[in-house]
């Protein structure tokens, strides 16, 4: 079975945009026996107990540890105690302060009944190798590059499945079955992180990641992640400038009354897509009022809206 303490960042619903530490956690929090088991190559059985452990070293508040799992076995062998630190880039001091976390640890938990296993997960790869050397003191730590390290296909088949987007050999319909895996996540709160983290991809496939959740009826999701909203926001600007540049193209040839129409035609086909009435909407809200029409468009009117 599985125990959890929840943390005050579990408690938030607003998961920061643009930020690997929190949404990891969160992942990690969401799913732990997931997580230790294809992250940190644990080996649970149905018996273990896996509890949130402390993360906050004594003395020094602003130093946390990202994330600490105790697992307790059934069997009374000594328990394992996993610590994760997720690190986008090397930097000078990291490997000696997972020293001094190491020993923080040592500290709490007593040789005899635990196990201390370190943790570090790189999500753009590039990761120390994992042995810190210096002077006579040696640590040896697990490092997963997540681009190279981790199989993509065992990923898609879980709930981490957003991590498969980083994978240096993604399988072709890789942007289809992490969809598929957001959309059959039933909590809302693991939704939103699992799509605020698939959108840290980036690019065109963070873009094509979103469109396959809203083919999924995923929109009343996607409006409340940051991400979601600021690609929206970006579309529909380009969708003015587009159907602005074609209207005026066109009125130049054709008159300025018919170069609204396309203009405004191009604008809704690209907020709301090929709707059967398109020409007649057009027409009619060109005719209407062609400046503030668009305007309402823009601000994200809706078709019921418009149409009355």
């Amino acid at each position: 079975m599985t125990e959890s303490v929840p943390s005050d960042a579990a408690s938030q619903r607003a998961v920061p945009a643009r930020d690997f530490d929190g949404l990891y956690k969160a992942l990690l929090e969401a799913h732990p026996h997931d997580a230790l088991h294809l992250l940190c190559g644990a080996r649970l059985d149905g018996q273990a107990v896996v509890l949130d452990g402390p993360t906050e070293q004594p003395r020094q508040r602003s130093r946390q540890r990202d994330k600490v799992f105790l697992v307790r076995h059934s069997s009374g062998t000594p328990a394992d105690i996993y610590h994760v630190e997720v690190q986008v880039q090397r930097t000078d001091d990291f490997q000696e302060r997972m020293v001094a976390y190491w020993a923080a640890l040592a500290l709490k938990y007593r040789r005899a009944d635990h196990r201390i296993h370190q943790v570090v997960l790189w999500p753009l790869g590039g990761g120390y190798p994992g042995r810190f050397r210096r002077d006579r003191v040696q640590l040896d730590y697990r490092s997963v590059n997540v681009p190279d390290d981790l199989d993509p296909g065992t990923l898609l088949a879980s709930p981490l499945a957003p991590l498969a987007l980083w994978s240096q050999k993604p399988p072709h319909d890789l942007v289809e079955r992490v969809a598929d895996r957001i959309a059959a996540t039933g909590a809302l709160e693991e939704q939103l992180v699992q799509i605020e983290l698939g959108m840290l991809v980036g690019g065109s496939l963070a873009v094509q990641v979103l469109e396959a959740l809203r083919r999924r009826g995923m929109n009343d999701v996607l409006e409340q992640t940051e991400s979601g909203r600021e690609i929206a926001r970006r579309n529909r600007e380009q969708g003015l400038e587009q159907g602005l540049e074609q209207g005026l193209e066109q009125g130049l040839e054709q008159g300025l009354e018919q170069g609204h129409i396309d203009g405004m035609r191009a604008l809704l086909r690209a907020r709301y897509g090929d709707l059967a009435d398109l020409d007649d909407l057009a027409r009619q809200l060109a005719e209407r009022d062609h400046d503030g029409n668009i305007a309402r468009i823009v601000a994200g009117a809706t078709l019921a809206e418009l149409r009355s």
